[in-house]
């Protein structure tokens, strides 16, 4: 039987460590200290002026790339490293136009002054080039093509700019950018390009991307030598030690612990995902007044952690397929559940044929609900949504929502 006792007269919810959400630091961030020490060497070689290679994080929705960029990007800029971060859009203008901004802002976020200056007046010289001197006159209507050219060169002349005066000062440039399988071609390949040039040259310019599991072919097929310029990392599901951990050390700063059979439970049905973690363990910390966290309040929480998951992870991404990407989707759910399954078995069960699919299978794939692990096979981006299209089996009728 649980105390009804509390540890303090503030509201149990307002004490909740666990809080999920897209990107919302977790209070512990487990199992990933391999890449934390990667970027202390980065950081280290840079210092001397040593090359490394960029990084690339891919994985499956939920895992913690966001928060793992985050991490990583604080901890260059605490280290004296200058770092600028976005999300790609798949836009190529929109793409342009946040790296110049953020790229514009690098200097403010370093720690020294003198460089901080140094930084601003490179910047400012830049920005101060006229588009002429390009080959294209500012009071001349130009045509898209001409546009994109001119934004990949002043990128280039910026980001090189840039990194000639940090290398003088033993420091680099660290560029981090979410969902970069998003990036159109464009801009992409520019980026590329220039992280080749950079290690020609022993710059240290470096680009440190996360995306769906598809990135590395996204990168290789942008640029073929992409497989040679970047340290290729996938970010998967933790452990069970690191899982129960993750539970476990924010609930004991808290002062309510959980059981030993609370935890076990725990670590079963969040199935390692960072983000499973913070819902499972905000519904359980609710549902809880005593400590330890006992079992019984573990599963009585667990239909509302679930319903928090189908509602902020599951039905956003269900409604914005269309009416043919659900039943294709749902084919899928019958056809494997969670597991990767056979672009043509999925075609033969909704009695059509590959071909007559491919259309609805590459427009999931450009809208990030499905991915595609090996030929002939997609698999969905999102853990859980087979066993959640099965499970829920969601109206096809909902409103389509078109916004990408």
């Amino acid at each position: 039987m649980e105390s009804s006792e509390r540890s303090s007269s503030v509201p149990t919810q307002a004490l909740n460590p666990f809080m999920p959400g897209a990107g919302i630091r977790p209070p512990e961030l487990v199992g990933r200290e391999r890449d934390l020490e990667a970027i202390d060497r980065m950081v280290a070689r840079t210092k001397l002026q040593l090359m490394n290679q960029g990084i690339i994080y891919s994985g499956l929705r939920g895992v913690g790339k966001t928060v793992l960029l985050l991490s990583l990007q604080e901890i260059a800029n605490s280290k004296g490293m200058a770092t600028a971060r976005i999300e790609a859009e798949g836009d190529p203008r929109a793409d342009y136009d946040k790296l110049f901004r953020e790229i514009g802002l690098l200097a403010a976020r370093l720690q020294s002054s003198t460089l901080q200056d140094k930084l601003s007046n490179v910047i400012s010289n830049v920005e101060s080039v006229s588009l002429s001197i390009m080959g294209i006159g500012g009071s001349v209507t130009v045509s898209d093509s001409d546009e994109l050219r001119t934004s990949s060169l002043r990128l280039e002349l910026m980001i090189e700019s840039i990194v000639q005066q940090l290398r003088s000062e033993n420091s680099g440039m660290y560029l981090f950018i979410d969902e970069l399988q998003e990036m159109d071609k464009e801009p992409l390949g520019t980026l590329i390009a220039i992280q080749h040039r950079m290690g020609q040259e022993n710059m240290p310019f470096y680009l440190i991307g996360a995306g769906l599991p598809n990135l590395p072919g996204v990168l290789s097929r942008t640029k073929s030598y992409a497989e040679r310029l970047f340290d290729y990392r996938t970010i998967g599901q933790l452990s069970e030690e690191d899982t129960a951990e993750g539970f476990q050390k924010p609930a004991q700063r808290g002062t309510r612990p959980f059981s030993d059979e609370a935890l076990k439970e725990l670590v079963h049905v969040s199935h390692g995902y960072p983000y499973f973690i913070q819902a499972y363990g905000k519904a359980a910390w609710n549902a809880s007044d005593s400590s330890p966290i006992s079992l019984e309040s573990v599963k009585r929480s667990e239909p509302i952690a679930r319903a928090e998951l189908d509602q902020g992870l599951y039905a956003s991404r269900w409604q914005r397929a269309s009416l043919k990407g659900r039943e294709y989707m749902a084919t899928m759910a019958h056809v494997g559940g969670d597991t990767p399954c056979s672009s043509s078995d999925i075609a033969e069960d909704m009695g059509k044929t590959p071909k007559e699919t491919s259309a609805v299978r590459d427009a999931l794939i450009h809208l990030g609900l499905i991915y595609s692990p090996e030929r002939g096979k997609v698999a969905f981006t999102v853990p859980g949504m087979g066993e959640f299209i099965t499970r829920a089996t969601p109206p096809t009728g909902q409103a389509y929502d078109q916004t990408r």
